[in-house]
Order: C-alpha cells, then structure tokens, then sequence
C-alpha cells in the first residue's frame, strides 16, 4: 500500500507542473497573440517554439519549491502556513525571473551611464510579471488544496496511514489510539502496542494487537513499516525512556512521548507539537529541508574542491609512507553511519600495520603503535584526506559526528546514555566535537563528544557548519586536539 506522505509528494508535484505549465501557456498567449503588449504582438509565434523554454523553467520553480521545503509532508499542517509558504517561494521566484529577463540590461545601462527604460517599470511588462506570479500563486495553492481534501477523503476511508507503535499498554496509551481511531483524517494508525509485560498480559488492548517487548522494536518497525513511535509507559522514570530509546535511536523513526512524560528529558532535546494535538517529539530533526539539500550541494563542492587541491599533500603522504616501513598506504575500516548502515573509510595508514593484533583499541597520548609519518600525518590530518570519497559517495558530510566502528558502538550504547543518537546524523569528516574537543582516549572523552554532537544535532544549520569548517583550518593549521 502506498504512504500517505509518498502519495501526498507525488501529487504535489505533478500538480505544481500542472499549474505552473497553465501559467506559462497563458503567458504565451498574452504576450505574443493576446495583442495587450503592442511591442511583443506576433501570431506566428507557435507554443511548440517555447516548450522547451516552458519544461525549463517549470523545473526551476520545481526545484526552488524543494529548496523551500514544499515537498514535504504538509497533510497535517496548517494550510495557511503552507499558502504562506508558497506565497515566498513566488515572490522569490518573480524576483529570479525579472532579474533573469531585465539584469542583464539594467547593468549594461548602468555601466554605460545610459538612461533607463521607465516602460519597464510602469509600462507593459512589468505588471503582467507580476500578474503572472499571481496567477502562479493562486493556481498552485487551489490545486493543493483541492489535493488535501482529496487525501484527507482517501485517509478517512482508510487508505494511505502511515503506522504508529504505541508502547505501553496503559491508559494514556488507549487514549492516544482510541484519539487515532476516531479521526483517520489525521493519516496515522495504530498497528499495535509494546509493553514489557508482554508475556503476562492480554495480547489486545485497545482494539490494537499487543505485539512484543521493547527489545522487539527492531523487527516490529522493519515488520510494519512503522513511521513512528509513541512512549505513553505509566513510568516517568529516566530509566523507562533509557530503556526505550537504547532500542530505537538508531532506527529511521520518529520518536514521540505524551507531555507528563516529557519532563523527564525536558531540556537535553526539543519538542514540537505533532498531530494536532498533544505529543511531543524527541530529536527533533530541526533543519530545514532547503539546507539539508544546499548542505549536500556544499558537501560536493568542498569536497571535490579539496580534493583537488590536496592532490600534492596526498601524493606526499602515500610516498612518506611508502618509504618509512614499505607497509600499505591506505587504512580501511568499516564503520556505521546514518540509521546503523555500514560503510567502509580508507585513511592514510599512521599506525604499525600490526597495531591490532590483539584487538580494537582506542589511541592514546604518544601511542607507541603511531609511525613517525603518522604522528605527522595526524598532527596536520592530512590522514583524513582519502575520506573526501565518501563525501562524495553520500556516506559521510563534511561536517557531522565522527563514524565510529560497530564494535565501539555495541560497548558505548550500553555505557552512555543516548549515545546511539548520533546515528541519526549522518557522520562528518568533522564536527563541532572535533573542534572543541581531542581524540577519544576513554568513555570520559567519548561522553563530552556526544554532548558535542548532541548540540550540532538540536542547533544544525549551514551557518554552523560554515563556523565548524573555519575552526577546523585553525585546528589543522595549529594541529590542536591531535593524537
């Protein structure tokens, strides 16, 4: 069965190209044969002589749309927000058109100390612009409406929900499904409840199916493609949500708990408001959709530009190596990225090729394991430099928490409240723990970081991304925080 939000997307926008085609056809017809710009009047002009222009620019607003966020899930949103939302989207997209049609020729004249053009400005083009970005305006937000009412009809019918795991079998619990069973048009759906008193309590409550413990969580999400899950346990103990969260951290979800319960890590995570009524969500994934694409356009770009300009350094640092020990250049190493999904790192190598023979270990202040280049290698990182290939493959960022190696993350999860956390982010080349904090040498260094990542994942943005990369020429060019 098709998602709601995957159905909802698609709709989106093949009705955007919809209505932005309209405009264009219309714009056409007004220009060249509606005879209302004298100066443009020319009925030979045929619409097959502009589709291509017509397909190029519907995909620009296409993709202006996706960078200010319009594709994702608005069903159970506030439709004003949304028509707000589009409202600057167009403006911003006229903007781009009028500089796009008239920058060119304002500058020129500017340059040339010539006179301007007033037809421009109170003439005949201008105010059909802005007609057409009007029109644009209205089209585009009549079609999603009409889409909305037609999604909310298909979820009342039952169709498209996304699916909810309840845990606890308790009266906020029944609340919270009994508020879902009732108004279907809110597009979520109680598969089931969680409980640890599994194997002595009835297995249905609530019209809902008990299915499994905590530890179950893994394989219930994958099993019903769970979207999200709600903690309504009767226990507002630390401990209850520790015990929860170990299991589902890492997992691609959402994470949500009923208010009382909130007050428990109120003040370590952000909450929001979700499904019309009262739940808030833990982890909250703050940045907003338009700089996670620009974020990964930056990844690309700094990456292939660094890349390329450390070519001579990378050159140095494979024959520095080659020559103290005739030993491998390279170092690979699987670690785990984004939602527990493996991948595999090369470095230069900096330590002794039997540096764990008797097993995985952290490195230490003068690790007697680190070659004389390495020590180097390391002091300036010039050893990171090979993992640019998986900022370009997607599998890292330029700037995230640091992938470590599954075998480190099964002892850690176990030690360190949340630390399974950081899986959902995906890892960095480096990150605010990295410049403000050295290697890990023990779990007391390992906490401090993940308090670190913890911050960079609630205050996100390219802003502090572009801080952590100006602070990282500092700790490359003084070699601060080297081991």
């Amino acid at each position: 069965m098709i998602r709601a939000t995957t159905l909802e997307r698609v709709l989106l926008v093949l009705s955007d190209f919809v209505a932005l085609s309209i405009c264009f056809a219309l714009a056409f017809w007004v220009q060249f044969h509606s005879g209302w710009i004298i100066d443009k009047f020319d009925p030979n002009k045929t619409f097959d002589q502009y589709l291509y222009m017509g397909i190029v620019l519907n995909v620009g607003w296409l993709l202006l749309f996706t960078c200010a966020g319009l594709y994702r899930s608005w069903l159970l949103m506030s439709r004003t927000h949304q028509i707000l939302r589009v409202l600057r989207a167009v403006v911003v997209g006229i903007v781009i058109v009028i500089i796009g049609l008239f920058g060119a020729e304002f500058i020129g004249k500017v340059f040339a100390n010539q006179p301007l053009n007033q037809d421009y400005l109170y003439g005949s083009r201008f105010p059909w612009i802005f007609i057409y970005g009007g029109l644009a305006l209205a089209l585009v937000s009549i079609f999603r409406l009409v889409i909305y009412w037609c999604l909310r009809g298909l979820l009342r019918l039952g169709y498209g929900a996304n699916s909810i795991l309840v845990l606890g079998a308790t009266e906020a619990g029944q609340k919270i499904a009994e508020a879902f069973a009732k108004t279907p048009a809110r597009g979520q759906r109680v598969v089931g409840f969680v409980d640890e008193r599994y194997q002595v309590i009835p297995h249905e409550f609530a019209g809902a199916p008990v299915l499994g413990k905590y530890s179950d969580l893994p394989a219930l999400v994958k099993k019903h493609r769970v979207s999200g899950i709600i903690i309504a346990h009767d226990s507002t103990s630390p401990q209850e949500i520790m015990r929860v969260l170990v299991w589902v951290c890492e997992l691609p979800i959402h994470i949500y708990v009923v208010p009382e319960l909130y007050g428990v890590v109120n003040g370590q995570f952000k909450g929001n408001l979700v499904y019309g009524f009262e739940l808030q969500e833990l982890f909250a994934f703050t940045m907003p959709p338009w700089q996670v694409r620009v974020k990964r356009i930056m990844d690309l770009f700094v990456g292939g530009l660094i890349g390329i300009c450390s070519l001579p350094l990378s050159l140095f640092a494979a024959i520095a190596i080659k020559l103290n020990d005739h030993g491998p250049i390279f170092y690979s190493q699987e670690r785990i990225g984004l939602y527990g999904k493996p991948f595999t790192v090369y470095k230069f190598r900096t330590m002794r090729t039997d540096a764990e023979k008797f097993g995985a270990q952290w490195a230490t202040k003068d690790d007697p394991r680190i070659t004389k280049i390495g020590k180097f290698l390391r002091k300036t990182r010039i050893d990171e430099l090979p993992q640019i290939l998986c900022v370009l493959k997607g599998d890292m960022s330029m700037v995230g928490p640091r992938p470590e190696r599954a075998v480190f993350i099964g002892k850690l999860r176990e030690q360190i409240p949340f630390y399974i956390s950081r899986l959902k982010m995906k890892p960095g080349l480096t990150g605010w723990a990295q410049v403000r904090h050295h290697y890990d040498t023990s779990i007391e260094d390992v906490q401090i970081k993940l308090r670190y990542d913890m911050y960079y994942y609630e205050n996100m943005s390219l802003l502090l991304d572009f801080q952590i990369l100006v602070r990282t020429v500092y700790v490359v060019l003084t070699g601060k925080g080297a081991q």
